[in-house]
């Protein structure tokens, strides 16, 4: 009866940890999109602050954040999804950085209702158009 009972336990704790995650910039290559628009990122939108969401494998999603300024790199903070919102929270921090325009990717299973990225200050995000 115990054991069941932590089988149980351990299995609902494991269903409501995080689904997100930071994909290495050197797995780039997984995803043919997002890797086009990380190059555009350097090259021709080397201000835009904002994100843009990809459908990867299975359903789940990329969300390429990026700074807007060369000497500022993003950290992942964490994501809260309720049943009407989904919201990723990034740190920007100010270091110099070899990218024109640093970006992180974080993927993330399952987007709930309305989508918005913030820093930890609550600012948003711009969304790509």
């Amino acid at each position: 009866m115990y054991l069941l009972i932590f089988v149980l336990m351990i299995a609902f704790l494991s269903a409501c940890g995080s689904n997100t995650w930071v994909l290495e910039k050197n797995r780039l290559d997984e995803v043919e999109s997002v890797k086009n628009y990380i190059e555009q990122l350097q090259n021709d939108y080397t201000d835009f602050r904002g994100f843009k969401v990809f459908t990867i494998s299975e359903g789940k999603k990329m969300v390429v954040v990026s700074s807007g300024t060369s000497n500022q790199a993003l950290e992942f903070n964490g994501a809260d999804v309720s049943n009407n919102s989904t919201t990723i929270t990034v740190e920007e921090k100010s270091t110099e950085t070899d990218e024109e325009n640093p970006y992180i990717l974080i993927g993330i299973d399952e987007i709930e209702g309305e989508f918005s990225v913030v820093n930890e200050s609550g600012e948003k995000f711009k969304e790509y158009e």
